[in-house]
């Protein structure tokens, strides 16, 4: 994949994220992490005072991503991605694992990259299937 075809790639991904964030009038955070054959992927947007996730399964976002972790070359794999969108801006950033701790988790990543974004208010995740959501409000 050339350059221009990874930034059309990182494009789309910003396209998708609009229509998420035109929907919610609200700035909205795509984080992702790949690695072989495997994604996790996380979206978030911000409501008055909470940030709320939102999983990207029901989008394109996940094959979008591992079209642009499969398309970097084998010495330049990236392990994280962040795309921040304000109105009609984005930010992407790759992220390539230096300073990881192999005792933490995506999820261990994930709370201070919404907070670097969104800044200190709490973070919503939907409850699962006959669950509570949590945290408790």
């Amino acid at each position: 994949m050339s350059l221009a075809d990874t930034g059309m790639v990182v494009e789309t991904l910003a396209e998708e994220l609009a229509t998420i964030g035109s929907r919610e009038n609200s700035r909205v955070l795509l984080y992702a992490e790949a690695g072989p054959g495997w994604m996790g992927g996380f979206i978030f947007f911000e409501r008055a005072d909470t940030v709320v996730y939102e999983s990207p399964a029901t989008t394109d976002i996940p094959d979008l991503v591992m079209e642009l972790w499969s398309a970097a070359p084998d010495d330049r794999k990236w392990r994280g991605l962040s795309i921040f969108l304000d109105g009609e801006r984005f930010r992407a950033e790759l992220d390539y694992g230096e300073g990881w701790s192999k005792d933490e988790d995506d999820g261990d990543r994930r709370a201070p990259i919404v907070r670097a974004y969104f800044g200190e208010k709490p973070i919503r995740y939907p409850p699962l299937d006959g669950a509570q959501v949590w945290p408790p409000e």
